[in-house]
């Protein structure tokens, strides 16, 4: 309901947006400082960092951004302020739909590029390549991941702020116990299906838990992203005929959710449990590998420093093993976008500008949040390769794997398709009957959604 309201927010805002983007002038002094506003997600820590100038002193996603934001207001005052607006983040997309229709337009957005073509096509959005160029933001330096992330018909329409992904997250004490680790003690990663099966009975045996902590309740996006990360290790795809028609009847998929409801039927898996649940179980060591995202680096490196707790000493991650022919692993990004009418004038565009310039130059700051920069300097760096278990996971930028950015409604897409996966392999739905019903629904959704925007 949320998505179907956005589109009809999206389109009666088409006509109301000013045509194309203004290059990027130089901007003349003035008495008030430009504003930019800035909407976002991520939440509000003003009472912990609201005068905060010092990201490398932040943590956690709200803070970094907050201090991001502060310093480069402080650099530069009275010429410059950038004011943010946060929105709370199951709503964001609809209320952002509401304020395009009245108008209301922020000059900078923040945005995940699954749902970047929805505005790409009603035309909300114009290309940035000329304003990259003279900002100073060069697109050959976006890693693979990001580029295939903001490029429509090899153009880009936003500024990749970073890269998300799923992770294991790894209890090496378990593994150790469960006879699962190297010489070196690091936890031996299965090479194939057959060996993870092999591997998540060997644990259950020697530990009497389960291999995995998942999150099967409230979080149909967990069995989609798994689905779609299995398919493309195969050198699949979702989509292989076009944008607007999935396929599940492929042998990819089968293979992908067989795979799935062996380790669930076997009780290899945790039951139950929704997203904080499964961050509490696997903190609390009831089950050796979490599959979750990069976001939780952080807050699971700093427990395992803590005596006394299941993961002291004993935490790692890792990008999702490569089980078929070729290493691939869900991911997404937060982009930053320029709303067509959100600059109202020439000195607001350059303002705008000048700050995403400073956040390209600043993604190493945060990539401390867990998620890994954009960029291939900056991935490539000394500096992000010591942080923790970065140079572990640096690999995603090459190998992250999403849907194609053009296939519409993308979160609608992802809800039906791991709703329905969750019912097969949790509830025990027959595969035969529900992914050939899950194909049909999902497809004239979207085929409804390309004539919706006059395709």
């Amino acid at each position: 309901m949320v998505i179907r309201r956005l589109f009809m927010l999206l389109a009666s805002g088409c006509a109301m947006m000013a045509a194309g983007a203004a290059p990027v002038p130089t901007p003349t002094p003035t008495a008030q400082p430009t504003q930019v506003s800035f909407a976002r997600f991520f939440g509000s820590c003003e009472a912990d960092y609201g005068t905060s100038t010092e990201p490398a002193a932040a943590s956690g996603e709200c803070g970094i951004i907050t201090a991001l934001v502060n310093r480069f207001n402080a650099l530069h005052r009275g010429s410059i302020e950038v004011r943010t607006q946060v929105i709370e983040h199951n709503a964001y997309y609809s209320q952002l739909g509401a304020r395009i229709v009245a108008r209301d337009v922020p000059a900078v957005v923040m945005m995940h590029s699954s749902v970047l073509n929805d505005f790409v096509q009603r035309d909300l959005v114009a290309p940035l390549d000329g304003e990259f160029q003279a900002a100073g933001i060069a697109v050959a330096d976006f890693t693979p991941q990001a580029g295939r992330a903001v490029a429509v018909a090899g153009r880009h329409y936003a500024l990749p702020f970073d890269t998300h992904s799923w992770l294991w997250h790894v209890n090496v004490n378990l593994m150790r116990q469960a006879g699962l680790v190297t010489a070196g003690g690091k936890p031996v990663v299965p090479r194939t299906a057959d060996e993870l099966l092999a591997q998540a009975r060997q644990f259950k045996r020697r530990t009497g838990k389960p291999y995995f902590v998942w999150l099967t309740a409230n979080d149909p996006g967990f069995f989609a992203r798994t689905l779609l990360t299995l398919v493309s290790q195969q050198g699949g795809t979702l989509f292989p005929r076009d944008d607007a028609h999935i396929d599940l009847h492929s042998d990819a998929v089968r293979r992908a959710v067989a795979l799935l409801k062996t380790l669930y039927d076997e009780g290899l898996t945790s039951r139950g449990h929704d997203y904080g649940a499964a961050v509490q179980a696997f903190a609390a060591g009831e089950g050796g590998v979490m599959i979750n995202g990069t976001w939780l680096i952080g807050d699971l490196h700093r427990q395992a420093g803590l005596a006394g707790t299941a993961l002291h000493r004993g935490y790692t991650a890792l990008p999702f093993p490569r089980l078929y022919a070729q290493p691939a692993t869900w991911a997404d990004n937060h982009v930053m976008v320029l709303l067509k009418g959100g600059t109202v004038d020439p000195a607001t565009r350059a303002a705008a500008l000048k700050f995403l310039r400073f956040v390209y130059e600043e993604g190493g700051v945060w990539a401390r949040t867990g998620q890994l920069p954009t960029r291939r300097s900056v991935v490539d760096s000394a500096a992000f390769r010591g942080l923790p278990l970065r140079n572990e996971i640096a690999d995603i930028a090459n190998i992250g794997a999403a849907m194609p950015l053009q296939v519409a409604r993308q979160s609608m897409v992802f809800k039906t398709l791991g709703e329905n996966l969750g019912a097969i392999v949790a509830y025990g739905a027959p595969a035969d009957e529900v992914l050939p019903r899950t194909q049909t629904s999902i497809n004239r959704m979207l085929v409804r959604a390309g004539q919706f925007r006059g395709q």
